[in-house]
């Protein structure tokens, strides 16, 4: 239990630490061949997943790091909204929940973690404060 609390939390700390250093400064407009070329960059990342790992429809500022094993975006909807299509679309793609995981929320943003024979994944779903948008985190794990 320690342990998975401790994984809890160090990817909980890592993906607020990431998404706190890779903003952009204000006021910073990019011009359209650096909009295109992330654009590009994101598109082929998204293309590099494994087939087995959902992304929500209509998803925004994707950010890719670790050799596409870590990858955040944000999504409109509520966090109950996207909780669901990942517990329903993970089931359906062969992921088993991990037995000690409570998926209980925790400061407005739940983990799901789920586990296959060659890699394990963690989504974690966080609120926007203020926004009409939901943060995705995903740590693809491989064994």
């Amino acid at each position: 239990m320690k342990r998975l609390a401790w994984l809890y939390f160090s990817l909980l700390f890592i993906s607020v630490l990431s998404y706190g250093c890779a903003r952009s400064e204000p006021g910073v407009e990019r011009t359209e061949d650096e909009v295109a070329a992330v654009t590009a960059t994101a598109e082929a990342n998204l293309s590099a997943l494994p087939e087995d790992i959902p992304v929500y429809a209509n998803a925004e500022k994707l950010k890719f790091a670790a050799g596409n094993t870590y990858f955040t975006y944000e999504v409109p909807g509520t966090v109950d909204e996207v909780v669901e299509f990942y517990r329903t679309e993970l089931q359906a793609l062969g992921w088993e929940k991990k037995n000690n995981s409570s998926e209980e929320p925790l400061g407005g943003s739940l983990t799901l973690l789920r586990s296959k024979s060659d890699k394990n994944v963690s989504v974690t779903i966080q609120g926007i404060p203020e926004s009409e948008y939901v943060r995705v985190l995903i740590s693809i794990i491989l064994k």
